[in-house]
């Protein structure tokens, strides 16, 4: 699961309502192996996996058009204009973050302190 990834319903490659769907998406499983997964649940715990289907593809909201990149090859990129910037962003903001860090583990490594100390327990 990528930080930040919300929970839709997947309704382009639903059976039924798209719970089984999304729920392999957003785990990035194999779809087969959840659908797989949830009629063995449904076998031994009916009751429980059939409210549960119907409770999450009730209150779920399905996946948005917009932003999610098209399976097929004549489509491979996302249909929102503003996806690679904030992309960019995205990726900025982590360089800068493990940049800071970097800057940070190179003070101490490289203090007075840290040798001393490194001498001492030698």
């Amino acid at each position: 699961m990528r930080r930040g990834r919300k929970f839709y319903l997947d309704k382009q490659n639903a059976k039924i309502a798209g719970v089984c769907a999304g729920l392999a998406d957003y785990l990035e499983w194999d779809l087969k192996f959840v659908r797989i997964l949830w009629v063995i649940a449904t076998i031994l715990w009916s009751p429980v996996m059939i409210t549960a289907y119907v409770v999450i593809a009730w209150l779920v909201d399905p996946k948005p058009d917009v932003g999610f990149a098209s399976a097929s090859p004549s489509a491979p990129w996302p249909t929102d204009p503003a996806a690679p910037r904030r992309r960019l962003v995205d990726v900025r903001d982590r360089f800068y973050r493990l940049e800071d860090r970097l800057q940070s583990l190179e003070r101490v490594v490289t203090s007075p302190a840290y040798r001393i100390d490194r001498e001492l327990k030698a």
